[in-house]
């Protein structure tokens, strides 16, 4: 799942086939699909950068800085 989250616009086309089904509108569906996607996408990306610059901070933090 992870790296389908990489790939936003394939999630999408994955995402329509179910919605589709869902809303009876394809173009609604797909439109749907491509919101939903790039939001977790997003969402992945921000995720990891955050984890990125947390571990960053605890590794310049002195041993001084954390008493």
């Amino acid at each position: 799942m992870k790296q389908i989250l990489n790939h936003p616009f394939l999630l999408a086309l994955i995402l329509s086939l179910p919605l589709w089904v869902l809303l009876g509108n394809y173009i609604v569906a797909f439109i749907a699909a491509l919101l939903i996607s790039f939001l977790l996408s997003m969402y992945n990306a921000l995720r990891i950068l955050n984890r990125k610059k947390s571990g960053r901070q605890r590794a310049d933090q002195s041993p001084e800085d954390i008493e």
